[in-house]
């Protein structure tokens, strides 16, 4: 079934511009959230795993003490199915929780920590949609559109709550015309304002996270019009320094979180320019773990999940977890539904 509260319509008279609430633009969003035309995946209630997808997002609740599986997609019988439904993990199984006001995949999700809520933005189900521009709040098992803009639309934006100034940033990503983007926006509880335009290159697939420690935002890796990015960059919340060191592989769409409790932002797999399908039973998808202090990048030397694109990762307050995410093939592409720990040092299959 097609879960579509009223929220989900009701973004479009308040926050698309009003050209595209008159003309052909609107009508076409209008119909595809109303008459459901697109492939949902729901979950059925007997599944105790979430379903195999990538393009899905993990985000850490800490007064709740769960990490929340958002939204995503998988590839069935040559088409795209996109998943509504949200599961929280409590450190030993899966549980159903609720669901999104319409399909999410490649979308920015974040903890705010004063508001006490889930902030998502970006991505969805169609190219229209994808370019809204609405941030949504997920608070009480509610979801409400609290703001947005239709300049800042995209896909796969990179999206991080900076905890000293109570802000979350975005950067980057790819608009409805897919186009890489490589400007910086705000949002303040109010408003969503763009602030620079300067510092990396336009860029999607990165890692975009808050380390806690150094008390900034990072940016590592991603892909834009020209290739691939190995650089690494932190943002003040006033300007961009881009640092002076060596990194990991070049790569995009990875897995990635920040873990204070061992000190550094850590970076597993994605995909990157040297990375072809070799065989059958052999993926050309990058199977790497790297961890930033501060300081240097530095490889982790221990086995853990096989390589893959598209894994989520999020920080739970003592360890990381990761799930999903896909892999190639010479047959085409394959999803994944494990979950695994990472204790800062080593990799431990749960399920």
């Amino acid at each position: 079934m097609n879960h579509q509260p009223e929220n989900a319509v009701r973004w479009k008279q308040k926050f698309l511009r009003p050209e595209d609430r008159r003309g052909g633009r609107m009508t076409k969003i209008a119909a595809v959230l109303l008459a459901g035309a697109i492939s949902v995946a729901q979950t059925a209630h007997t599944q105790t795993v979430p379903e195999k997808r990538a393009h899905h997002q993990l985000v850490y609740h800490p007064v709740n003490n769960v990490i929340y599986l958002v939204g995503g997609s998988t590839w069935i019988k040559d088409r795209y199915h996109y998943f509504t439904d949200i599961w929280s993990w409590n450190g030993t199984n899966w549980m159903s929780s609720s669901l999104l006001p319409f399909p999410r995949s490649s979308h920015g999700v974040v903890y705010h920590k004063n508001r006490n809520s889930i902030v998502l933005f970006g991505g969805g189900f169609q190219r229209a949609v994808k370019a809204e521009g609405v941030v949504w709040e997920w608070k009480n098992n509610e979801w409400r559109a609290v703001g947005g803009n239709f300049r800042a639309g995209r896909d796969g934006p990179g999206m991080c709550y900076d905890e000293k100034r109570d802000r979350i940033v975005l950067f980057g990503g790819w608009d409805g015309a897919s186009n890489f983007r490589g400007d910086t926006w705000e949002w303040d509880g109010r408003e969503l304002s763009l602030l620079d335009t300067t510092g990396p290159g336009p860029r999607a697939g990165h890692a975009f996270l808050y380390d806690r420690v150094r008390q900034q935002c990072l940016v590592f890796g991603g892909k834009g019009e020209e290739g691939f990015f190995t650089d690494t960059w932190t943002w003040d919340g006033t300007s961009w320094e881009k640092l002076d060191v060596p990194a990991p592989p070049a790569r995009w769409i990875f897995g990635s979180a920040a873990d204070p409790v061992h000190g550094g932002i850590f970076i597993f797999g994605g995909r990157g320019p040297d990375a072809p399908v070799r065989s059958r039973d052999e993926s050309g998808d990058l199977g790497d773990t790297w961890m930033w202090d501060g300081k240097v990048w530095k490889q982790l030397n221990t086995e853990g999940p096989s390589p893959r694109m598209n894994a989520a990762m999020a920080f739970d307050g003592q360890n990381i977890l990761l799930f999903g995410g896909r892999y190639e093939t010479p047959d085409g592409f394959l999803d994944l539904n494990d979950t695994w720990i990472l204790d800062g040092r080593s990799w431990k299959k749960i399920r």
